[in-house]
């Protein structure tokens, strides 16, 4: 893409004149702003790939977390005592997938990324964390 960029804006410089440039298109080549742009959406567009990605390994984390809460549930309907480190466990996967569950509705609305993003936000101010552990313990490390 870069490259087609590039070779559309040198024919462009070729077919015109420096003279036949108005104001403004040569403010931007001599400024270098053109380049300046694309290296910006580069480096951004690299940035948001990779908080993509860590957020997909983070899902994957918090998905297997609440399988094993799910086998600790089934032990437990068998009648299996759990140990209290097991009931821990199982109490902060369902505070997680209730706020989860709470947070992935409020991004089906419109603007609800947004929308999740500033009450994220509003609820850390006010000393309320409203991000699974998986989340979480990804910050901390």
């Amino acid at each position: 893409m870069e490259n087609l960029i590039f070779e559309n804006w040198r024919r462009f410089l070729k077919e015109s004149s420096y003279e036949t440039l108005n104001e403004q298109e040569r403010f931007l080549i001599e400024e270098g702003m053109i380049q300046n742009a694309l290296n910006w959406t580069k480096e951004k567009g690299k940035a948001g790939l990779q908080g993509i990605k860590e957020f997909f390994r983070k899902f994957k984390q918090e998905m297997s977390e609440t399988k094993e809460g799910i086998k600790l549930l089934v032990k437990m309907v068998k009648g299996v005592k759990l140990t209290d480190e097991e009931i821990d466990f199982i109490k902060e996967q369902a505070k997680d997938i209730a706020l989860g569950s709470i947070l992935l509705g409020i991004v089906a609305l419109p603007g609800g990324g947004i929308a999740v993003a500033v009450l994220v936000k509003l609820a850390k101010k006010f000393g309320i964390d409203l991000m699974p552990s998986s989340f979480k313990d990804q910050k901390a490390q």
